[in-house]
């Protein structure tokens, strides 16, 4: 899948209920951050700071085209950990389970990384990924992120110690205009 063939929307209040069930989904919720905004209160705040914030925090629907209007397929979100070296911590990536298989998830990375680049002025992105969600080591892989170091046993998200794999992306290794 392209860029061209999918959007990213800020999420706005009224989506908190899509969030909250597809971070809910049996396939979604094991891959995702134990530490998550996972209660209704907690998103909306996470939505709200989201508005209120769009330089430094984000939270963002995957929308892909489905006859004349746009379809949700996904989410996908950012935060500055670093302001003065522009850096933003890409998180939050979940495809609903009847969007996987077309490379959703790659070309949503790479449409944030263009706004975060491009039009935020970021200079790097760093995401973490467990080190046993292989899928999702490849789906960042193959946004063009590099493998950078693992955190062995750093998370205990499911009552057992798992590694987190830290990958990076440069402004000078991405393309914004592509």
């Amino acid at each position: 899948m392209s860029e061209d063939s999918l959007r990213l929307r800020r999420a706005a209040t009224y989506d908190v209920d899509y969030l909250l069930a597809l971070q809910a989904e049996a396939d979604v919720a094991p891959f995702l951050s134990a530490g998550r905004a996972d209660t209704r209160e907690e998103l909306l705040a996470e939505v709200e700071r989201s508005l209120a914030e769009p330089e430094a925090f984000g939270r963002f629907l995957i929308e892909i085209p489905f006859g004349q209007e746009w379809r949700v397929a996904g989410a996908i979100g950012f935060e500055c950990v670093n302001r003065r070296s522009r850096i933003a911590h890409v998180s939050g990536l979940a495809a609903h389970p009847d969007f996987r298989g077309r490379g959703l998830g790659a070309a949503a990375i790479r449409e944030l990384a263009r706004l975060l680049f491009g039009e935020l002025g970021y200079h790097r992105l760093e995401a973490g990924v467990y080190g046993f969600n292989e899928r999702g080591l490849a789906v960042v892989d193959s946004a063009g992120f590099v493998r950078e170091g693992v955190k062995r046993r750093a998370y205990c998200p499911h009552g057992e110690w798992v590694d987190a794999v830290e990958l990076g992306l440069l402004v000078e290794d991405f393309e914004v205009d592509a």
